[in-house]
């Protein structure tokens, strides 16, 4: 008997079986987040930020020197800072020998004139600025609420994670200005949408981030830079080092701790024109904490 038009050929169902059968082997590797997929941790070099000038703080390890890498890697002249100047040596060269273009430059985020010195030194080295990664942050803990206060560690909390995002968004936003638009990303935290006791000025610090992102996208957007946030989870880095993350990690639905390169794929989305309509957002890369 022939085959008609509505009767599928022998050929069309054994190659339409092919590829759910494929589609089901994608699920089933998808389904368990417990290992990072291929490619999850691996920079690319497409190039798809040639021309472009990104401004990271905090750089000097964890995600801001896997972003700082990352954005190299695919063609920026990335500026750097950090506060460890051996660190920030390390990351430089570590960079240039991959054959990104990278300049590490010494600068504090609580203080007015670093933050100023820095982003001009940008403009002066490559011409202007497009993308700014806001990320440098600390932790630590205050106290607690009715207890032992320690004012001190609360200030410098606050100081680093919220005012510097603050001070480097001030003198970035002219600089984007003048170059027809650009794009902002700070680091805020999944901490940033709920209480904790144990690290309370942390998260407020966060919160207040997330709540900046916003402020700031609502006066830009006429003047064409975008402002967003990236939220970790828990990640392996420094910061969350003797076992925090891998801990916390096990706790998430994923089941597992994010690698700095999981974050660093979630900046360049929001710093690429693929996310050009996106503003005042916030991404959160937790593993599904907030979910």
């Amino acid at each position: 008997m022939a085959h008609s038009e509505t009767t599928p050929s022998r050929r069309a169902l054994i190659a339409g079986g092919v590829g759910l059968a494929a589609m089901a082997a994608q699920s089933a590797a998808a389904a368990d987040l417990k290992t990072p997929p291929e490619g999850a941790t691996t920079l690319a070099r497409d190039g798809r930020f040639s021309g472009k000038v990104a401004l990271i703080t905090g750089a000097t390890s964890g995600i801001g020197r896997a972003t700082a890498k990352a954005f190299a890697l695919e063609g920026a002249k990335v500026m750097f800072c950090g506060r460890r100047e051996a660190l920030g040596a390390e990351v430089q060269a570590e960079i240039r020998a991959a054959g990104g273009e990278a300049v590490y430059r010494r600068a504090d985020v609580r203080v007015e004139a670093d933050v100023a010195a820095l982003v001009a030194a940008c403009v002066e080295t490559f011409g202007g600025l497009d993308i700014a990664f806001n990320n440098a942050g600390i932790a630590g803990r205050a106290g607690d609420m009715g207890g032992d206060f320690d004012w001190a560690v609360h200030n410098d909390i606050m100081a680093t994670n919220l005012e510097g995002v603050i001070r480097c968004t001030n003198h970035e936003i002219p600089a984007m200005k003048a170059r027809g638009g650009g794009s902002i990303i700070n680091t805020a935290s999944v901490m940033g949408y709920v209480g904790s006791g144990p690290i309370m000025t942390y998260a407020l610090s966060k919160a207040g981030v997330l709540s900046l992102t916003r402020s700031t996208a609502l006066q830009v957007a006429g003047d064409n830079i975008r402002v967003n946030a990236v939220s970790p989870g828990p990640i392996a880095t420094p910061m969350m080092g003797g076992g925090a993350a891998e801990a916390s990690g096990a706790r998430t639905p994923a089941g597992r701790a994010g690698q700095p390169e999981e974050i660093a794929h979630a900046v360049m989305y929001l710093a690429d024109s693929a996310a050009s309509y996106v503003t005042g957002e916030d991404l959160r890369v937790d593993g599904g904490v907030r979910a």
